[in-house]
């Protein structure tokens, strides 16, 4: 029996993956690599033990691991989190994919590879492995380190990068051999399809799970999310792209609507049980007797992969203003590759975009970087101290030029009035014409499936095809009247700044913006008219259909734009409905304005080191290093901002805020060369604190008092890490310094306890 079979096959599989677990967790490892190698080992390529042998259930199993994994690793990606991240990074990480795009191609070029081989091997080692990242830099004692949280940000964007190209390779696989021109096409329809998916469930999802939590049960609520997580994956597919697109999607919806407590609670352990399902069912799908054929291959994409992606990265984040070292020991931390791979290459293969040998060399690939990336992060210091050093004169002077320049022309961007306006209006129309898109690619699924419903000639004979597209004509009346306001919007600011003044202004500015407004609706248009369905409806039809949504557009223009605007509002208010969301960029994350020339840093307290006893004030950091303890980590439990009595015990994880050189010569004082393998869970506590600015206004009536006399810590539970006076700057101020009137202060606590200081101060 098929049933049968399946279950006893996801039986072995769940129970192998819960003793590697284990086992990976008694010796220090990356489950990842667990994972893996039971698969390989229990795999039907392998004919010691071959436990499930059936290749459709070992797909199956992965399939449905997939959608899962990827809706939890969507989780992880917040669409707030895009904006804080700043343009740098993510130029950075679209830079980064780019080197090694033009790269693989060039390599396949030479070896006499086709161009969509050159194209999944690009793919292949595009993408970090954001689990494996993120265990090293844990274990290597660097989560909190400046370059950790940079390489941290970019394997989270590397996600994005591999959804991209995971729907690209589907398309390709579905299209057959393509050019650049297909491949642009399709990325394009990526967008649209994307764009149509987020809006509509963005209007739907968060709604509908808040009034459940309210009303429902906890298992109707699991039920829903599970049935929308196939829904959205379902409806990707049938779009023509992969199923994990819309998982991927669904997972950052919820994220960002600030629902994943809720979520966490209804689909209890779903996505760790399937995510651990896809990895022991792809290595279930490896297969020795390729790989033995093609080992000098592996070898040479190894080292390939190791100094490819350092050298990329670090370049791409040079390239958008980071320093040499940072760069570089950011660089060598984002060489793991690692679940996105072989998601990619089990799809190039089955597609036939590349040979068989090549998921074996993803798996291989995804070992071998998982177990050399800890080694790299550890000589990243050295390595990078190194290259500076030996650095030419010349050059380094070319760098600070170089850096110097990002930053004016940074600056001389948010100055520059007309940009400010023009600019977020011209993002505005392409992603309103990208919804527009995705929708009409959407509708083609949902017209096959009422075709096959309702019949072609419901309700009267060949009258499906008009009444169906006229509904959903109408459906689109409102987005494209937005964005007809918007282009004339944006054609009237360029008019207005593009024809000089003088007495023919008056004359020339209407045809400016009138030939601007030609130009770009004409060019939507074409666009657009690619995309409708030619096939399904004649000539005479269509014109007829077309005449009949323009004169009600134009009798119901007014409730039209009221209607979008009434849309818009919502899906703004679900972007913005978290309980974070009105903080700024520095008011979140432990990321550090750039002027203060702070780092976090994480030290372990080892048996028998100097901090062993003795209580945060004996240690008297701020004094001797001008060093903040941020948080104490102890047995996996955090104590955010501890109180000055807190005594320190073994294995005790400190995090440190301060100078770079300041962190060096409080770890080197505090304890000997860490040792131990230790976990370093992030709390919700640790997750809410952040280092926050802060003004004193120029009315205090407690200015003068010194810190000591105020009690911040007891009354509010905040510590001033660092302030500004008059130009002039201090970190870590002891308690003789006083508050004065226009102060910048820099200050460690949740929001909640900084917004509460900011009240007290002002009154």
């Amino acid at each position: 029996m098929i049933g049968v079979d399946f279950i006893q096959d996801l039986g072995i599989v769940v129970l192998l993956a819960a003793v590697v677990a284990w086992l990976c967790q008694r010796l220090g490892l990356p489950v990842v690599l667990g994972y893996l190698t039971v698969g390989v080992l229990v795999g039907p390529h392998t004919p010691s033990l071959p436990l499930v042998t059936d290749a459709a259930r070992i797909h199956t199993l992965a399939q449905l691991g997939l959608v899962f994994l990827i809706f939890s690793i969507g989780q992880g990606l917040r669409l707030q989190r895009l904006k804080r991240v700043g343009i740098p990074l993510i130029l950075a990480t679209v830079l980064t994919a780019v080197l090694i795009l033009n790269g693989c191609r060039l390599l396949g070029l030479a070896l006499g590879w086709p161009g969509e081989t050159g194209l999944v091997l690009a793919s292949l080692l595009m993408v970090s492995s954001t689990a494996i990242i993120g265990k090293s830099l844990r274990d290597t004692h660097t989560l909190h380190s400046s370059h950790g949280q940079t390489a941290l940000t970019v394997t989270a964007l590397d996600d994005l990068v591999a959804v991209v190209m995971l729907t690209i390779l589907t398309s390709l696989a579905q299209a057959g051999p393509s050019d650049a021109g297909t491949v642009m096409g399709t990325v394009l329809r990526l967008n649209a399809v994307l764009i149509s998916l987020l809006v509509l469930a963005l209007l739907l999802v968060p709604p509908l799970l808040r009034y459940l939590a309210r009303r429902a049960l906890p298992e109707v609520q699991t039920l829903l999310i599970v049935g929308l997580l196939l829904l959205m994956a379902l409806l990707s597919a049938k779009a023509g792209f992969s199923a994990a697109l819309g998982a991927f999607l669904l997972g950052a919806i919820v994220s960002s609507s600030g629902l994943s407590a809720q979520i966490e609670r209804a689909v209890p352990g779903l996505c760790d049980v399937f995510g651990a399902v896809f990895f022991v069912a792809m290595g279930m799908l490896f297969d020795f007797a390729l790989l033995a054929q093609v080992w000098p291959l592996v070898l040479g994409l190894f080292l390939l992969a190791m100094v490819g992606r350092a050298l990329a990265a670090s370049l791409a984040l040079l390239a958008v203003g980071y320093p040499t070292r940072e760069a570089v020991k950011a660089g060598l931390a984002l060489t793991a590759i690692g679940e996105f791979t072989l998601i990619l290459a089990l799809v190039a293969v089955e597609g036939g975009l590349a040979p068989p040998h090549f998921y074996p060399i993803a798996v291989a690939l995804c070992l071998l970087t998982a177990a050399t990336t800890p080694f790299l992060i550890r000589l990243a210091p050295a390595m990078a101290d190194w290259l500076d050093s030996y650095q030419p004169e010349r050059l380094r002077m070319w760098f600070r030029l170089y850096h110097d320049w990002i930053e004016q022309l940074r600056q001389g961007q948010q100055s520059h009035r007309v940009w400010r306006i023009i600019g977020p209006r011209l993002l505005q129309i392409a992603a309103q014409l990208l919804l527009i898109s995705g929708l009409l690619l959407l509708a083609a699924p949902f017209y096959g499936l009422s075709q096959r419903w309702l019949g072609q000639d419901w309700p009267t004979p060949g009258g499906l095809p008009t009444l169906f597209w006229f509904g959903f004509g109408v459906v689109l009346l409102a987005p494209l009247v937005a964005l007809w306001r918007m282009i004339d919007a944006v054609a009237m600011m360029c008019a207005e700044v593009a024809v000089p003044t003088g007495a023919r202004r008056a004359a020339l500015r209407p045809i400016f913006k009138a030939l601007l407004q030609t130009v770009t609706v004409g060019a939507s248009a074409l666009w657009l008219a690619t995309l409708l369905p030619h096939d399904v409806l004649g000539g005479w039809h269509f014109v007829m259909l077309l005449v009949a949504l323009g004169g009600l557009a134009m009798g119901l223009w007014r409730q039209l734009i009221r209607w979008h605007s009434r849309l818009e509002i919502e899906l703004r208010a679900q972007l913005a409905d978290t309980p974070l969301s009105g903080l700024s960029a520095t008011a979140r994350g432990r990321d550090v304005p750039p002027r203060w020339q702070l780092q976090a840093s994480d030290v372990l307290v080892s048996t028998g080191a100097r901090a062993v006893g003795c209580t945060i004030q004996e240690l008297s950091l701020r004094d001797r290093f001008a060093c903040t303890v941020m948080a104490v980590e102890r047995q996996g439990i955090p104590i955010p901002s501890p109180a000055p009595d807190t005594a320190l015990f073994p294995n005790d994880t400190l995090l440190l805020v301060g100078r770079e050189e300041d962190l060096r010569r409080a770890e080197q004082w505090l304890t000997a060369v860490p040792n131990g393998d230790v976990i370093h869970p992030q709390g919700p506590e640790i997750e809410a604190m952040g280092l926050l600015p802060l003004s004193v206004p120029s009315v205090f009536k407690h200015s003068g008092k010194r810190f000591s006399a105020l009690g911040l810590r007891a009354q509010w539970g905040v510590q001033v890490v660092a302030m500004e006076r008059q130009g002039r700057r201090l970190v870590a101020p002891g308690s003789s310094e006083t508050l004065q009137p226009g102060d910048q202060l820099l200050v460690l606590g949740t929001p909640e306890q900084v917004k509460e200081l900011a009240y007290w101060l002002s009154t």
